[in-house]
């Protein structure tokens, strides 16, 4: 993409705000999971294997509609890479203990424990089977598996990203005088990087920190085994970092905020039952 001579001020994206306003967030209608459970459980029995429909609750998520909720967030949890070791068990990192202990109430946990290898293959065979019925039956989608699910809501959020964020003239032409002013802090920014790329630059930079860190200090293990103060440090430049980028990228902020999380609303509304939100 060409690079766009960064034109556009804070006054004329307010001026334009008929414009530029996001797609509505869907009202929420009554929750499908529970069928599906239902239709999961029977269809397990059917097949000879004991399922209990159960719906897990969903987590807290961080909200981030707007620059100002960006900032609060960032002030504590960074681009929110290493807020989940400091943080181990706060939801809004989505660590991995946090996610554990999310789901350590379902009781299909206990079941397929039970399960040695050739009955777990043939349990699981069963439930993708199962889950397909569900989603067909109940929301209309074609699903296979939990991992098709994932597929299939990652491709719609990315479709409409490219059409509504990279898509978008307005927050193209802001990403260049977003990328000088990190160059001024000494933040590395690929030339032509497109606005969905510039919003998660940082969240990269510092997941490539982490990994390199599992990788070097846990023999191999994907995070390191860090105590939430040996943690810290990493979190305290992690902040300062994402604090920079908000500033600088104040006025992309103020535009994309919005618009991402009328996508992933939307996204979720329609998607989210198949993977449990």
């Amino acid at each position: 993409m060409r690079r766009v001579t960064w034109v556009l001020s804070f006054a004329l994206i307010s001026g334009c705000a008929a414009e530029q306003a996001a797609a509505p967030v869907p009202t929420k209608g009554p929750d499908p999971r529970p069928k599906m459970e239902q239709i999961k459980a029977d269809c397990m029995k059917q097949r000879g294997f004991k399922y209990v429909a159960y719906v897990v609750p969903d987590r807290p998520e961080p909200d981030l509609s707007t620059y100002e909720a960006m900032k609060t967030y960032r002030q504590k949890y960074g681009f929110g890479v290493f807020g989940q070791l400091v943080y181990p068990k706060d939801p809004l990192t989505g660590s991995v203990e946090s996610a554990r202990d999310a789901s350590a109430d379902d009781p299909n946990e206990a079941i397929t424990r039970k399960l040695n290898n050739s009955q777990l293959s043939a349990y699981l065979e069963a439930m993708n089977a199962c889950y397909e019925k569900a989603a067909k039956e109940v929301l209309h989608k074609e699903a296979g598996s939990m991992l098709e699910a994932v597929g299939l809501l990652q491709g719609a959020r990315d479709d409409l990203e490219e059409a509504e964020i990279n898509g978008d003239p307005e927050l193209v032409g802001l990403v260049p005088g977003f990328a000088d002013c990190l160059a001024t802090k000494g933040q590395r920014v690929p030339p032509a990087i497109l606005p969905t790329a510039m919003a998660k630059r940082g969240n990269d930079a510092f997941w490539d920190q982490m990994k390199a860190l599992g990788a070097k200090e846990s023999k191999g293990r994907p995070l390191p085994d860090f105590t939430p103060a040996q943690a810290r440090p990493y979190l305290d430049r992690e902040i300062k970092a994402a604090l920079e980028d908000l500033e600088c990228g104040k006025e992309f902020y103020t535009r994309f905020a919005p618009k991402r999380a009328s996508i992933d609303a939307r996204v979720w509304a329609e998607y989210g039952p198949l993977v449990g939100r």
